[in-house]
């Protein structure tokens, strides 16, 4: 068989010269994917990179107010731990129950959503019980009575183990329903917990009468997990 037989394979000369087509064969296309992405596609993607950015930027800002991410932590020099401030939110000077207290920023002079926390010592009635969950119980009564101030039923009772580096202990939540029909508005939820050592107990509460955008318990949950302890 000659060189020049038609019939013939290509020779390696003719396969390695011959040019690449780089164009891309539309033939097997869709009349929406020639037209390409439609404008509502376009209009999402734009969103989400919008939202990134003001998240990087700004995260308070677009974030949930029950996330804890790029939280940053505060020492509470009274009881020797940290708790993790939320993003949104911040500690106050002017502290009503315990030795640290947040709250939303912005929230006001009466915020309807707070967290305390401090040493379980001699002065809070709930030191003198020593089962973790009675202490927490007794320590969420004592919020409700002098915080929330309403007395109501105490609907989807929750309890919680508590284990973080001052030690472990028991946390306990609960819905106050008000007695009076009329001031079903003024309820909350209640969320204590008491945890440490034998020798050496702490704790942390909170309260929101707010009704829709107030986490709830199993976020204090991860708060109360999250403690360090300063030394």
């Amino acid at each position: 068989m000659t060189s020049d037989d038609p019939t013939g394979p290509p020779s390696e000369e003719a396969h390695d010269t011959a040019p690449e087509d780089e164009t891309p064969d539309a033939s097997h296309l869709t009349p929406e994917e020639k037209r390409g992405p439609r404008t509502i596609h376009v209009a999402i993607g734009l969103l989400t990179l919008l939202i990134v950015v003001s998240v990087i930027n700004s995260p308070e800002s677009v974030l949930p107010r029950d996330s804890t991410l790029a939280g940053n932590y505060v020492a509470d020099e009274s009881s020797d731990l940290e708790i993790v401030v939320p993003v949104g939110w911040e500690s106050v000077d002017d502290v009503e129950f315990g030795s640290l207290e947040l709250v939303p920023v912005d929230s006001g002079n009466d915020p309807e959503t707070r967290i305390f926390a401090g040493a379980l010592d001699s002065g809070t009635p709930a030191a003198a019980i020593a089962d973790d969950e009675g202490a927490a119980t007794a320590l969420a009564e004592t919020v409700q009575q002098y915080i929330l101030g309403v007395r109501g039923i105490r609907d989807d009772k929750r309890t919680f183990d508590v284990v973080n580096e001052l030690g472990t202990g028991a946390a306990v939540s609960y819905v106050v329903v008000p007695e009076d029909p009329a001031r079903v508005a003024d309820g909350g939820l209640i969320f204590a917990a008491v945890f440490g050592t034998p020798e050496e107990r702490w704790w942390v509460a909170y309260m929101s009468t707010s009704q829709q955008s107030a986490p709830g318990p199993r976020w204090m949950s991860r708060i109360v997990n999250s403690i360090h302890d300063q030394d």
